[in-house]
């Protein structure tokens, strides 16, 4: 049976079983998992966005017509060398080309984990929104990962120990399983949360819903030990 976090002169620890152990880290994989999907859809949007177009232009095939084969090979090569760097600069006058920053993720998960900097009510607000994620949100979904697999690897050893500056870590992937079960079970506010929490006291039938409420209660309740601790060893003042 889990032993709440308690301070030691050398950190944190909690008694966990091997099962309690097994489940978080499993949800710290998935998530992980979930993240690590985001960079990829990220990244490939990226990819196709930025692949270079080289549309064949009608006056440069109509100018080659009439030449000799190694003449056309000459004249490319030279226009290759010499104008192919302005052509593709001139190509792009006149053309505005909004840059519509970086979408938000449509998982609504994902939506709670790497929120924008603000909820945005007009299109430039959406605008700047976009742009503001493309500049952040590599950094903070790395971040993520970064917690959740400390907090996997912290979660080998019996009893599990911190030391004080990994604490705020597994803290953090803490909250992020609980952000990640609190949109599966449709939290929104205090009221949900109570109900989740009564759910799982009251226990019942066995559903994938009263399931998750007992992680989640779990979880809320190992986090909230953990920074009691964290609290109790700081000086008075």
């Amino acid at each position: 049976m889990a032993r709440a976090f308690r301070a030691t002169t050398r950190g944190y620890t909690a008694d966990l079983d091997a099962h309690e152990r097994r489940l978080i880290s499993g949800l710290c994989a998935d998530v992980i998992q979930l993240l690590e999907a985001r960079a990829a859809e990220v990244s490939g949007a990226a990819e196709v966005k930025a692949r270079p177009q080289t549309p064949q232009h009608d006056d440069d095939a109509a100018s080659t017509a009439g030449s000799e084969p190694s003449e056309i090979a000459s004249s490319q090569a030279e226009d290759d060398d010499v104008f192919a760097h302005f052509r593709r600069e001139l190509e792009g006058l006149g053309e505005e080309v909004p840059d519509a920053g970086m979408a938000p993720p449509e998982d609504p998960v994902l939506a709670r984990l790497l929120p924008d900097a603000w909820s945005p009510d007009h299109a430039s607000d959406r605008g700047e929104a976009g742009q503001f994620r493309r500049l952040s949100e590599a950094s903070l979904r790395e971040s993520k990962i970064s917690d959740l697999r400390t907090a996997r690897m912290l979660l080998e050893s019996s009893p599990v120990r911190l030391r004080e500056e990994q604490a705020p870590i597994f803290g953090r992937a803490l909250n992020d399983l609980r952000l990640t079960l609190s949109v599966r079970l449709g939290i929104e506010d205090e009221d949900d949360a109570e109900q989740i929490h009564q759910m799982a006291v009251d226990g019942g039938a066995k559903t994938t819903e009263t399931f998750m409420a007992e992680i989640y209660t779990f979880l809320t309740w190992l986090q909230e030990t953990l920074f009691s601790a964290m609290l109790d060893v700081l000086p008075d003042e």
